[in-house]
């Protein structure tokens, strides 16, 4: 009778810890990289499904960011009344996600972690889409200068301006230089989430990996100094132009 008691003390202690173990869930550093792996590199679903709160429902949200990230990029590149088609969107979008899968690298190299969250700090060295923007620009100012019918027509102009940058997305290079990003997430009962006041870091993390740039300002404000560039340099060549004309 004692050592049936004793057997069964032992089994419920062994139960009782396996069951410990199962919800304590994966590491920080793991729930880091699970959470790029799904919102970047869109692979291992069924692991983030399981590891993260609702996970098929937030994997869900994740791609509809990325979707609403690529449509909002769309309109602040169409300075005209025309629609930019969906289609053209949608191959932006996608040649983004390829290319970012084939390119970019990120590193953790920090992880805070307590009892209920972790601070995960990685070095993401990401795709530098100002400078395939800038050039975007240079050559589609040479297409309406060679070619009037595009800037006489505003959807000739949206056309031309996705066409020139889907082929400069298809080679654009990553950034010399790491962007040093911090993720905040929390954990309960074993899964991990993304806190609803720091949902803002999925995007501007997708964005790092996208541009080379930590924030949506970040990177709007590197835009506008690649366009100042552009803009100097068709200055400059019509001064010559008209230099040249005078002589």
């Amino acid at each position: 009778m004692k050592k049936l008691w004793l057997a069964t003390v032992v089994s419920v202690i062994a139960l009782i810890a396996l069951a410990g173990c199962g919800s304590k869930g994966i590491s920080g550093e793991e729930a880091g990289e699970l959470f790029v792996n799904r919102l970047v590199y869109q692979k291992e679903e069924r692991k983030f499904s399981k590891e993260f709160q609702n996970g098929e429902q937030f994997g869900q949200e994740l791609d509809e960011t990325i979707q609403t990230f690529g449509e909002n990029f769309a309109q602040s590149l169409n300075t005209t009344s025309a629609k930019v088609p969906k289609k053209q969107v949608q191959q932006v979008t996608q040649e983004l996600q390829k290319q970012a899968k084939e390119k970019t690298t990120y590193k953790i190299v920090e992880v805070n972690e307590t009892r209920n969250g972790a601070t995960i700090t990685y070095y993401v060295t990401g795709l530098d889409l100002v400078s395939a923007v800038q050039e975007m620009t240079r050559e589609l100012v040479k297409e309406t200068l060679s070619n009037s019918e595009i800037s006489d027509e505003d959807q000739k102009t949206v056309e031309a301006t996705f066409n020139i940058l889907e082929e400069r997305v298809k080679v654009i290079k990553v950034k010399a230089d790491p962007v040093e990003f911090k993720l905040h997430l929390k954990k309960e009962k074993g899964k991990w989430y993304l806190p609803e006041k720091n949902k803002e870091e999925a995007i501007n993390l997708y964005i790092t990996f996208i541009s080379g740039a930590k924030t949506m300002d970040k990177m709007n404000d590197e835009l506008e100094e690649a366009m100042n560039v552009v803009a100097q340099e068709i200055i400059d060549s019509l001064d010559t132009q008209a230099v040249s004309n005078s002589e």
